[in-house]
């Protein structure tokens, strides 16, 4: 099977490729193709066709990016598509916008892929095939049109919504846009209709199955059950319902097993076949490389662990660093000692063997905050396949069992009806492979290692600004930092949903722009600045980031389609704030 997939991507042709441009591309009305390149009318005819045609909607999945720069939705940051989060500080000072822009690429791309689905929908129930391979394909097409509809819910709100493929001129192409609550339970419904038509087919994790179907369902209901709850006031319980429903689905399939090694997830030259992965995003050499490890191997300055990430940490006993009598925490006077006694993760993800920064780098590297990545490192990639941009070939992992445990136990505690058997169906899992103190609950508190947790950085005055959750809930939420730590979408997508824009804002919490603490640079003429605790001061003297809500909570739709619609009578209406 993977010489067969590796073989026909490479072999896909121009002239499908040409193809697909012009069936999907909003201007396909311009052009006649010529005669010896594929049309819509004489492609449709096998499925052998029909599967090459669903490989198009697989980049998509950015992973560690579609080609040799660094639009990915690990590690990279972007001002431009608002990949701002509070774990990772970017090399350079990142701000949001404050003007809608023209154009955003997101909604292009995601606008393109939807038409190219409801394309596959229309054409595939009349290509000669088997039935069953035939209704798999319709699943393949609603998954990603599912999968779209529901980013472009979460990045820009109530967008407009359309289920048929359409030809250019039809009046039907420009519509009102659908409220974001009603895209999204088009998306549940595209989900639920796909699951029992796709296959559970032995494809290596490397292509949409059924499983891959439950992952996002579950991925999708947490969020908007949580979204309701916190962003709207509402009871989101039906959602997260479903979102435990999904995650069950996955957790009963016995295939699925979590690895023993974490950082294996991130710095793997192959996932295919990876229990621990649903789906996975593949580099071939040749075909497709990334540039993740050129970036976190090279002297280019890394983004840097922000002090505020650092400090969610917590010790192998399970317990926060700042619970009063936790004496595993040593301090964070040196690296020894920060690094001491902590989430094995911790080490895993940057070096303990030393600070680098602009004054000191170590082995050549440095670092915006002190902390040098190490996540992606692999001792089996050497030379050209790490420093050399657009070469490296780790793969990404889209959908994890780890994943679906920590949604499930979320859901589980969203619901109020978390047990300590919930607990140890999912989370204490992902803790156990971790080498940190599972947890218990009675449905509100959390306990590790037989003393009840009482972090208090739950009830600060920063917390107080978005709503102060419970112990067991405030638990899972680390965890879910903890674990995907360098996924930065995933971090920036949880915060939106928990509704915590504040712990973006550099005056609301000025942690997110401190780094590793380095007391011997206080007072010292260096590049590198710390402030009177030593903690690094990455960031030039002033500068700050202001979390506006609502503003900050939506991108803004792209003016030239609010103009475009006009022209069409239909009134697209900007996000609030912009």
């Amino acid at each position: 099977m993977k010489k067969l997939i590796i073989n026909s991507r490479i072999k896909l042709s121009v002239a499908l490729l040409t193809f697909a441009s012009l069936t999907v591309s909003c201007s396909d009305f311009l052009d006649t193709p010529p005669e010896d390149v594929f049309t819509d009318a004489n492609f449709w005819t096998s499925e052998n066709n029909v599967k090459t045609f669903s490989w198009l909607n697989y980049n998509t999945f950015n992973g560690y990016g579609n080609n040799a720069g660094t639009t990915a939705d690990f590690y990279f940051h972007a001002s431009s598509t608002g990949l701002i989060d509070d774990n990772l500080a970017m090399n350079v000072f990142t701000n949001f916008l404050t003007a809608p822009n023209a154009t955003n690429a997101n909604w292009n791309e995601y606008y393109t892929l939807v038409r190219r689905c409801n394309l596959m929908l229309e054409r595939v129930p009349n290509v000669p095939m088997d039935q069953t391979k035939k209704n798999h394909y319709i699943g393949v097409a609603k998954f990603f049109r599912a999968h779209t509809y529901f980013r472009l819910a979460q990045q820009f709100g109530d967008v407009p919504y359309t289920d048929k493929y359409l030809a250019q001129s039809d009046p039907n192409v420009y519509k009102p846009a659908l409220s974001r609550s009603e895209v999204i339970d088009n998306v549940i419904k595209d989900l639920e209709e796909a699951i029992p038509m796709l296959l559970n087919v032995d494809d290596s994790n490397v292509t949409v199955n059924k499983y891959t179907a439950y992952a996002l369902l579950s991925r999708v209901c947490l969020s908007e059950g949580t979204y309701r709850k916190y962003n709207l006031g509402q009871n989101g319980n039906t959602y997260l319902q479903k979102a435990k429903e999904a995650s069950l689905a996955v957790m009963n399939n016995n295939s699925f097993k979590l690895n023993a090694d974490w950082k294996a997830l991130y710095n793997s030259v192959e996932l295919m076949n990876n229990t621990e992965v649903i789906l996975t995003k593949r580099y071939i050499k040749g075909v497709l490389g990334n540039s993740v490890q050129a970036y976190t191997n090279t002297s280019t300055v890394q983004n840097g662990l922000t002090k505020f990430a650092a400090e969610s940490y917590v010790t192998t006993n399970g317990l926060p660093i700042k619970q009063a009598g936790n004496a595993q925490f040593l301090g964070d006077n040196t690296i020894a000692n920060t690094f001491a006694n902590r989430d094995p993760r911790f080490a895993k993800a940057f070096s303990t063997a030393d600070y680098a920064y602009s004054d000191k780098p170590y082995n050549g590297l440095t670092s915006i905050t002190g902390y040098v990545f190490q996540l992606y490192n692999n001792p089996a990639t050497t030379g050209t396949d790490v420093s050399t941009i657009g070469q490296n070939q780790i793969d990404a992992p889209v959908f994890t069992l780890s994943e679906v445990y920590l949604n499930y136990a979320e859901a589980c505690a969203e619901l109020g009806t978390i047990t300590n058997v919930d607990l140890d169906l999912s989370l204490n899992k992902v803790r156990t492979r971790a080498g940190i103190a599972t947890l218990t609950t009675d449905g509100t508190n959390a306990t590790a290692s037989g003393v009840q947790i009482n972090d208090p950085q739950r009830t600060t005055a920063l917390e107080q600004l978005s709503g102060i959750v419970n112990p067991i809930i405030w638990e899972i939420r680390r965890e879910r930092r903890i674990e995907f730590m360098a996924w930065t979408t995933m971090r920036k997508e949880d915060l939106m949903r928990w509704k915590k824009g504040d712990y973006l804002d550099t005056n609301a919490n000025p942690d997110v722009v401190l780094g590793a603490r380095i007391p011997a640079l206080i007072g010292g003429n260096t590049k590198t600045k710390v402030n009177a605790q030593g903690y690094v001061i990455p960031y030039a003297a002033g500068v700050s980031r202001l979390f506006v809500s609502p503003k900050n909570y939506l991108s803004a739709i792209p003016t030239n389609d609010i103009n475009l619609y006009a022209a069409e009578g239909i009134e697209l209406k900007q996000n609030p704030g912009w």
